[in-house]
């Protein structure tokens, strides 16, 4: 984990605990620098996170002003590998609101990469991060209509729907296409989200295909913008020296 993460959650713990109550200003960038032993830049990136978390207001020259004790309702899905991508972390929760069998029109057909009026099978959820009323987006799962037999899986409501389609039919993800883009949350799924119609979003598209390419699962979530955020963390791999011969 970044550095600047672990700092933010010491501020975060501090200003929780009251050490610094709403209207006090947080030490100055060079203070922090000195406490934590870190640059100003790792401290300037956990300040960013409290800003984000709706803990502390920054302007130039006048320092961190405490606007708040406990983040606003807010979810950060930190990645660092292909694992964490392709699956929400265990601390959310999904539930269930309809399923059903549909046919993909050509707006539906281009996004589960399959010919018009093809049959698959819907899962409508919701997912709530860890303690917060509010949902953290709205999604609609789309299966092979030959693998709704995952609806009676003993874990459906726990397990990935991939991991129950290669639990029961013996299908596995061989490859995962993953897609983000900015959008706007419609009337549908804003009613469930609780915001308004037209506000921003974060989408994600996620497409699970076998070993013979075809795709056999695909999610499509709307995150409403003020809750959530992805963050990618990868590390560059050193390349292999080759080896010398004799």
């Amino acid at each position: 984990m970044q550095r600047y993460w672990d700092i933010a959650d010491a501020l975060r713990q501090d200003i929780a605990g009251g050490r610094y109550a709403v209207g006090d200003k947080l030490p100055t960038e060079e203070q922090l620098v000195e406490a934590f032993g870190a640059s100003r830049h790792t401290v300037r990136e956990a300040l960013r996170l409290l800003t984000e978390d709706g803990l502390i207001s920054r302007r130039p020259r006048a320092g961190s002003l405490v606007i708040g004790q406990s983040p606003l309702a807010h979810f950060t899905q930190r990645v660092a590998s292909i694992q964490e991508l392709i699956n929400y972390p265990a601390t959310t929760e999904r539930r269930p609101i309809t399923s059903g069998y549909v046919q993909a029109d050509h707006e539906l057909a281009v996004l589960l990469r399959c010919a018009v009026g093809s049959s698959w099978f819907c899962i409508e959820t919701l997912r709530f991060a860890a303690g917060s009323p509010l949902p953290l987006c709205h999604t609609h799962v789309y299966v092979r209509p030959e693998y709704a037999g995952i609806m009676k899986h003993r874990k459906h409501g726990a397990l990935p729907f991939a991991d129950q389609i290669a639990d029961l039919y013996g299908v596995t993800a061989e490859s995962t296409d993953f897609e983000i883009s900015a959008s706007l949350v419609e009337e549908g799924s804003a009613t469930v989200l609780q915001v308004p119609a037209g506000s921003a979003a974060l989408t994600t598209v996620r497409r699970y295909a076998g070993a013979d390419g075809q795709v056999f699962e695909v999610s499509i979530a709307v995150h409403p913008a003020q809750r959530y955020t992805f963050n990618f963390h990868l590390k560059r791999e050193k390349a292999a020296l080759p080896k010398r011969t004799p």
